[in-house]
């Protein structure tokens, strides 16, 4: 089964990249997911709509975002979506003047409050350290069909190639689960976040979320400019003054 590096078409891929999506982190599921891509409700249905949504979502996200850019790989032989990559192309500071931004998938309540202190949380450790043009690896997956068949490592290149193309540091937040892919490809572990929104008085909407999602733990994982790093002489531009 050839499997194949594409460019997504944002006109006719969103619902398969979607399906994907939900595929690959239900199995072995995690929890952190319910953040971004939550099924409100149970059965088959509720999933099938919350599906939906990511697919009109993410191709809203896309649409009006420069920095955008989806890939996908696709097996030849049966036309079928073995894995889909977000990359955001920042050619300037992310975070200098960020764009405002809308919980809209969350009814809004308090399970909308939870999400927006994640999320605030989750970015956190990069908008210390990445205030400059870089390349992030925002979202990537493989289908549990396809896993171990090097559909990762033809992200992976790509984004470095890219990366060294123009000159940039290459950001990403990883799970357990990806971790080693990342550190076989060179990335440096810059710090753990645990991910433990607060609130003074939590009601019930928040208990309800919060006891779906639970604490969770991303790493943010670097790699320099041209991929090249030695402990104790590499430049970590944020530790500069």
């Amino acid at each position: 089964m050839p499997l194949e590096l594409q460019e997504l078409n944002p006109d006719t891929d969103f619902p398969g990249i979607a399906r994907c999506l939900f595929e690959s982190y239900e199995d072995p599921p995690q929890k952190f997911f319910h953040v971004f891509f939550p099924i409100h409700g149970t059965g088959e249905k509720a999933r099938e709509e919350a599906i939906d949504e990511a697919a009109t979502r993410l191709k809203l996200w896309h649409t009006h975002d420069p920095s955008s850019y989806w890939q996908k790989v696709v097996d030849t032989d049966t036309g079928k979506i073995a894995g889909g990559a977000l990359w955001n192309i920042h050619k300037e500071n992310p975070f200098a003047n960020p764009p405002p931004s809308q919980v809209t998938w969350f009814p809004d309540d308090s399970s909308r409050r939870f999400v927006e202190k994640a999320l605030v949380n989750h970015s956190a450790p990069r908008a210390r350290v990445a205030q400059r043009p870089h390349v992030y690896l925002f979202i990537i997956f493989t289908h549990p069909d396809y896993r171990r068949q090097g559909v990762g490592q033809q992200f992976m290149d790509w984004g470095m190639k890219k990366a060294d193309e123009l000159g940039y540091e290459f950001f990403l937040d990883s799970t357990p689960y990806g971790r080693p892919l990342y550190e076989a490809n060179g990335f440096i572990y810059i710090e753990e976040n645990v991910n433990i929104p607060k609130t003074e008085n939590p009601d019930e909407k928040w208990k309800e979320v919060e006891e779906k999602v639970g604490p969770f733990t991303f790493w943010l994982m670097w790699r320099p400019v041209g991929g090249k790093y030695e402990e104790g002489k590499t430049i970590k531009p944020w530790e500069q003054n």
